[in-house]
């Protein structure tokens, strides 16, 4: 079975970007970290170098003529989200999440580099 993200998990890009999961809720928690709700994670953004974001681990490389232009995460498709656990009926996202992103160099693929956490799992 898949492991649940938490606050702490890491998602990466395409473009070799990657970003720590810096919310989860607070309703569930793994040793101490939330649980990330499906949807919470739309609308993040990688960062690139000349522009940091909070939780950025490594930068995203995605240019464009005018310069950096970092992807921003879609909602995870629902493969990615639990049929079992949901948090005030939202599902919580699983390791086995993924998405597309947009940047300048045109849509690219995030899926999920570390869950951020190894004793919770569900279907």
């Amino acid at each position: 079975m898949p492991l649940v993200l938490v606050e702490g998990a890491t998602v990466q890009c395409t473009h070799q970007g990657r970003l720590t999961l810096m919310a989860g809720d607070p309703r569930v928690t793994v040793k101490g970290r939330g649980v990330v709700l499906a949807g919470k994670e739309g609308g993040l953004a990688f960062g690139s170098a000349a522009t940091p974001v909070p939780g950025m681990v490594s930068p995203c490389t995605a240019t464009t003529p005018g310069g950096p232009q970092p992807c921003v995460i879609a909602p995870a498709t629902p493969d990615g989200w639990s049929r079992k656990l949901t948090v005030g009926g939202a599902p919580v996202l699983l390791a086995t999440a993924s998405g597309v992103t947009a940047s300048g160099q045109g849509p690219g693929r995030w899926t999920v580099a570390d869950p951020g956490q190894t004793v919770l799992e569900t279907r």
